[in-house]
């Protein structure tokens, strides 16, 4: 055999290797399974009323950036919510601050590419990685001044593709990632171009003023998913997921014989993965919702492990990720509103204001000047109508100048600042309400502030209301920290 024959043998059997690494005994195939989900997610936050008022800001030197971002997000947030209106002056302000956009120009590297050379050197290829980031402070308060939600949201790009213009990152790196972003099923990882600065800048935004419409309104979605495909239990599988038969596809899954190879199970045990993301997303009640969830979470990142290298594992890993912390974020939410709500109806009642007509009736009743000035210097509120005609009527009534003058000094006094943190009430009714330690003591190293009482009485009463050792830890911690840590608002 002469030398350009061995090397057309070499280069067929080299193909024909190639084929049977590109063809494993199980996949996803050329001709790809979709199935459809509806995905819901409740709101993290009640909005007090259907009338808003949109704030955006931004330092950054594209001034069109604030533009952009604020058309984007009320379109976002009347698609799922259509009763929703903007009012100059609405009772709830949502003030969106963006703190950071940043999209450096590409890296390009050399690479080994894979395979091997018949001449003996290995080839290289340029790698191309293109990053972005867009970082968003929010916040939602009403007309009166109370925060209903304060927020960090962040958008992140990062991919690489090879000069072809593929994607290099085999799904490990990602697209727009981010804390609540909806990652639409496996539909990123299929990029074959590298995007635009436009494209970049777009889906940032987009993935931003997701995470952000997701705290305010219930958001529904639909998304598509890919089935791993496999003649015997995995076909049987799929098609009842494919009619929608979710629980008895989970079944068919779980109940098959595990295949022997790792990376080859890996497959099985993501479509179970999906059949139970797929049943978490057709449940109503929330403690069966998080159940699912987890379970799929379980399965995906065990697929994951098995076969490290297959991209379309990693999206639904993070939308399952995604999804768990958003319910999370919602029960200490909800925890939080009602220890406030319960702190409110154990709080005695507030001190009623001293007022003209009170002060005449103590002059009436005969009560001394001493007397009557002591009360007016020991009063926490005070509401004296203190205009010519006020000041005339206390005068025609019998009260002294020397009364007047001590109203006069006790008005001008400002209030007492009313501090308002966690308190013990509260971390109390998160205990009580099932919220497990480490959510209990994460919130309260979030806590913008805090109003613990940690005297030993206080210790007692925690104690007395289950509150562990751990968690009083946490919130002696947090009481020594300054002030001067608290977060800033956006302005």
């Amino acid at each position: 055999m002469n030398r350009v024959a061995r090397i057309l043998v070499l280069a067929c059997l080299g193909a024909g290797a190639l084929a049977a690494i590109q063809c494993p005994a199980q996949g996803f195939g050329a001709s790809k399974i979709k199935v459809a989900l509806q995905r819901k997610l409740p709101a993290l936050v009640h909005l007090p009323s259907n009338t808003i008022k949109l704030t955006v800001a931004t330092a950054d030197e594209d001034s069109t950036l604030p533009y952009d971002f604020q058309a984007l997000l009320e379109t976002e947030l009347l698609k799922d919510d259509p009763d929703l209106h903007e009012e100059d002056n609405a009772p709830v302000l949502i003030a969106c601050q963006i703190t950071e956009y940043s999209h450096p120009d590409p890296i390009v590297t050399k690479r080994v590419a894979p395979g091997v050379s018949l001449s003996g050197v290995s080839a290289t290829s340029d790698i191309t990685r293109i990053t972005g980031q867009l970082n968003v402070s929010l916040q939602v308060k009403t007309s009166s001044g109370a925060i209903l939600i304060s927020d960090n949201v962040s958008a992140k790009y990062d991919e690489e593709f090879d000069s072809s213009g593929n994607s290099a990152s085999h799904g490990v790196l990602g697209s727009v990632t981010g804390t609540f972003g909806r990652i639409k099923g496996g539909g990123k990882s299929e990029d074959t171009n590298p995007p635009t600065p436009s494209e970049l800048r777009s889906r940032l935004i987009l993935d931003a003023v997701q995470q952000i419409a997701e705290h305010l309104v219930d958001s529904d979605e639909k998304i598509e998913v890919l089935l791993a495909q496999k003649s015997g239990p995995l076909d049987e599988g799929d098609k009842s997921a494919q009619t929608g038969l979710w629980q008895r596809a989970l079944e068919t899954y779980e109940t098959a014989t595990p295949f022997p190879k790792p990376e080859e199970d890996a497959y099985r045990l993501y479509n179970i993965g999906v059949a139970y993301e797929a049943l978490a997303y057709t449940a109503t009640d929330e403690k069966m919702i998080m159940k699912y969830l987890d379970q799929a979470a379980i399965n995906y990142g065990k697929a994951i492990d098995a076969k490290p290298s297959e991209k379309y594992f990693v999206d639904p890993q993070r939308r399952i990720e995604t999804a768990v912390a958003h319910y999370k974020e919602l029960e200490q939410e909800r925890a939080r509103a009602k220890a406030e709500q319960d702190e409110a109806n154990n709080a005695p009642p507030a001190p009623r204001a001293l007022t003209n007509t009170q002060i005449i009736a103590m002059v009436k009743s005969g009560v001394d000047d001493a007397t009557i000035i002591q009360a007016i210097h020991g009063a926490a509120l005070v509401d004296f109508d203190l205009s010519a005609r006020g000041l005339h009527d206390l005068s025609v009534n019998g009260v002294s100048a020397k009364v007047q003058t001590a109203m006069k000094t006790q008005a001008a006094k400002k209030p007492a600042a009313v501090h308002k943190g966690l308190s013990n009430m509260q971390i109390i009714a998160m205990v009580k309400s099932g919220m497990d330690e480490d959510t209990i003591v994460k919130t309260i190293a979030a806590a913008a502030a805090v109003d613990f009482d940690l005297t030993a009485a206080g210790q007692q009463q925690l104690t007395s209301g289950g509150v562990s050792a751990r968690i009083v830890t946490a919130m002696k911690d947090r009481a020594a920290k300054k002030s001067s840590t608290t977060v800033k608002p956006p302005a």
